[in-house]
């Protein structure tokens, strides 16, 4: 695990030095406590190489994929969870919408691949300006199923995508949705395809009618907070997810997860 700190981006106006910076900030990190903004790759002379993003798991604030020319594919392959504790704040008079945790926006890309995304836990996704018409299986993704308490704003261009893989048709009411051409790039389900309604999309896996705790992302085992598939915030060293690392005993946040102090 490698926790990473990233709260702003500094633009450089060289385009390798703001590369190069890029790669500094993320490289090898699978927490990112703060936000992910990859914008302004705009030059036709580097061969971008994104891997160093497949490490990723968690963001707690927002991610910004804006402005890009280049690379062709935005590999998040190990990208999870979205917490949205903070958003971008982008002109509501330009494009309607503002508190954006996920933004994909004026960019050449073909691929932006987030296969594990199971949860934007809070804010609106905004998809739009996006000038490659192969960026389009983004809209063959149920955002119901990621999107928890936010709405999803983007433009349509699916019509120009060709379908799906049949791999993705196990499941009658998956068919259809998928990130990406490959057998592997289906959406699969993160939980029951419909929880009791008082759950507000978070129920146990194994019966839709148990609620999860509050403290728990995508889904859960049972009520407890020790039984959270994955933790919105923290992790105690008992299993339990909370809001916060407690003072007594005295604890640091490492990650997402609460280390005692020695």
């Amino acid at each position: 695990m490698k926790e990473c700190h990233v709260w702003t981006t500094t633009f450089y106006e060289n385009p390798n030095f703001h590369y190069n910076n890029l790669r500094r900030q993320y490289d090898g990190c699978t927490h990112v406590m703060g936000n992910l903004v990859i914008a302004d790759l705009s030059s036709y002379d580097i061969e971008y190489d994104l891997s160093f993003l497949r490490s990723i798991r968690y963001v707690s604030g927002h991610v910004a994929i804006y402005a890009n020319v280049n690379p062709a594919v935005v590999p998040l392959t190990r990208l999870e969870v979205i917490r949205g504790n903070t958003s971008f704040r982008d002109d509501p008079a330009v494009h309607g919408v503002s508190d954006i945790t996920l933004l994909i926006a004026v960019n050449n890309h073909r691929q932006v691949l987030m296969p594990k995304l199971k949860e934007v836990s809070s804010g609106n996704v905004l998809i739009d300006f996006n000038t490659s018409p192969d960026l389009c299986y983004l809209d063959t993704i149920d955002w119901s199923h990621i999107v928890r308490e936010g709405t999803v704003h983007m433009s349509s261009n699916s019509a120009t995508c060709p379908p799906c893989s049949r791999a993705c048709d196990l499941a009658a009411s998956w068919r259809g949705h998928c990130w990406g051409r490959a057998d592997f790039r289906c959406q699969r389900p993160s939980g029951p395809i419909q929880c009791a309604e008082e759950c507000n999309d978070r129920c146990s896996y194994k019966d839709p009618s148990v609620c999860c705790h509050d403290q728990c992302a995508v889904g859960c085992t049972g009520p407890s907070p020790r039984q959270c598939m994955l933790c919105k915030d923290y992790q105690l060293q008992d299993g339990s997810c909370v809001s916060h690392c407690p003072y007594e005993p005295w604890t640091n946040p490492r990650g997402q997860n609460c280390i005692p102090l020695e």
